[in-house]
């Protein structure tokens, strides 16, 4: 019997390199995705099948899903900064295309990537699959239409999809979101808590995310489901700086910095990278996850019977931040 194949776009990514990494382990299959620019340096070692693609030029896809059976579909604009006619054209666009040609190439499963972002600031915490998604900005909302993109083939054309949303992710070559704050911390640009700090983030290790991922691609019952992918934790914002300072021998303070002046800090940043062509280190709309509380209730895929390889935020961190420290990166 011949074993399944698995295509994984944005293969070059971090999430989509750790899927790819899984997915080897796991004996199936791989045939890796991405722009055809994408750094594939990571992949090469690994010696996988890979097809360039790109999700706004549907022809393109074709090739890349032809005899798939999974499909993880983590590919995105993940990029507080980005246009919006980019997020759109990209991540809820680029859905619509690649559930087009999957209707042809006829799939078993795609799981296809959200984000827990979407709930905005939530009014019930833990925040569970049901709770109405509240966008905030524009990555938020493109991910929501992304999203609705793929629930509304599988309601319409019977196309069997799958929907996670992970919390805030972090994990060995991460270079941006959780890993920001970090970098920032070893530079000295971070020193003292952005606003109170007792607001709760909600986290989630890359491999719980890939190993979730797969446990719901092999259960049939998942099918047309969204489940929230988080850890246990349910650690203050201020917890988590004070315990990463700690692990990384940086000196915080617990002076706590106001709010409005974080994101006019940010917005400094921002004005910066824009003047200079770059991107900015720090957005407005990334900080304020800092301000209002972010926990997911994950006890959806729990009752399946998925079991968290990281449930302690602080667990994952401290591996995460030895990994740095081992390729001298931190």
């Amino acid at each position: 019997m011949s074993r399944k194949l698995a295509v994984v776009t944005g293969a070059c990514g971090f999430v989509g390199s750790h899927m790819v990494d899984l997915l080897i382990e796991k004996g199936i299959n791989v045939r890796a995705t991405d722009l055809e620019n994408a750094d594939r340096s990571y992949l090469n070692m690994l010696d996988v099948e890979f097809v360039p693609s790109d999700l706004t030029k549907k022809e393109t896809l074709r090739q890349a899903f032809e005899g798939a059976d999974y499909i993880f579909n983590t590919a995105s604009i993940f990029d507080f900064s980005a246009p919006w006619d980019l997020l759109y054209r990209v991540n809820v666009q680029g859905a619509r295309n690649l559930c087009e040609v999957a209707l042809e190439t006829n799939p078993a499963i795609i799981v296809h990537w959200s984000s827990g972002s979407i709930y905005g600031a939530p009014r019930e915490l833990p925040t569970k699959e049901t709770h109405p998604p509240q966008p905030l900005n524009n990555y938020e909302k493109s991910k929501w239409m992304q999203e609705q993109v793929m629930l509304e083939y599988h309601k319409r054309y019977g196309l069997p999809v799958t929907v996670i949303r992970p919390a805030a992710i972090y994990g060995p070559r991460s270079n941006y979101g959780v890993m920001i704050p970090i970098f920032m911390m070893v530079k000295g640009m971070l020193r003292a808590i952005p606003g109170s700090g007792k607001t709760i983030g909600s986290f989630v290790h890359v491999r719980d995310v890939v190993g979730a991922a797969l446990f719901l691609a092999e259960r049939k019952e998942a099918i047309g489901e969204v489940y929230n992918i988080a850890d246990d934790s349910h650690y203050t914002n201020e917890e988590l700086l004070l315990y990463v300072a700690e692990l990384l021998g940086v000196k915080m303070y617990k002076f706590h910095i106001p709010a409005p002046l974080v994101e006019l800090v940010a917005g400094w940043y921002e004005w910066r990278a824009k003047m200079r062509g770059e991107k900015p280190l720090i957005v407005r709309d990334a900080v304020k996850y800092l301000f209002h509380n972010y926990w997911l209730d994950n006890s959806k895929i729990k009752k399946l019977g998925y079991k968290l390889l990281y449930p302690d935020t602080k667990v994952g961190l401290m591996e995460t931040i030895k990994w740095y420290k081992d390729k001298r990166l931190l």
